[in-house]
């Protein structure tokens, strides 16, 4: 989902990460991860930290309806059922609408995201930000 913007933000000579789904409901990350990606909490905004997790492992908060449609796509029933419901078949409303497009992070909260960071001063990064319309123009955000 995001491997088209970090090829293009990210710098050439870094070696590649790999960033895992975590959080309840999910097998714990493995040790090859670099990244955990992880829901905030929907009402505190708290981030979820998994127990025993891989210390080196960095948490990436993920609103929380973002992480839930990424962990656990609801599945649909297609065709209508008529009657009362049997236990465990799901009710014949129309699914949830799907996207159109690839997932876009909205440049204004990466903007927004990134000039609090205190690391923006590296050349790379502010280059990044400096050049953020001509990112938007090539379809990343």
């Amino acid at each position: 989902m995001f491997q088209r913007a970090l090829d293009a933000l990210l710098p050439a000579d870094q070696p590649a990460q790999r960033a895992v789904l975590a959080g309840p409901g999910l097998s714990a990350p493995g040790p090859d991860a670099d990244m955990i990606l992880v829901p905030t909490h929907p009402q505190t905004g708290e981030l979820w930290s998994p127990a025993g997790a891989d210390a080196s492992a960095r948490p990436v908060p993920l609103p929380f309806g973002i992480w839930m449609w990424l962990a656990f796509p609801e599945p649909h029933l297609y065709l209508p059922a008529s009657g009362t419901m049997p236990d465990g078949v799901l009710r014949d409303d129309p699914p949830p609408p799907r996207p159109h497009r690839l997932f876009r992070v909205d440049p204004g909260t990466f903007q927004h995201t990134l000039v609090r960071l205190p690391v923006v001063r590296s050349a790379w990064l502010r280059g990044i930000l400096d050049n953020l319309t001509r990112h938007m123009q090539a379809g990343l955000f």
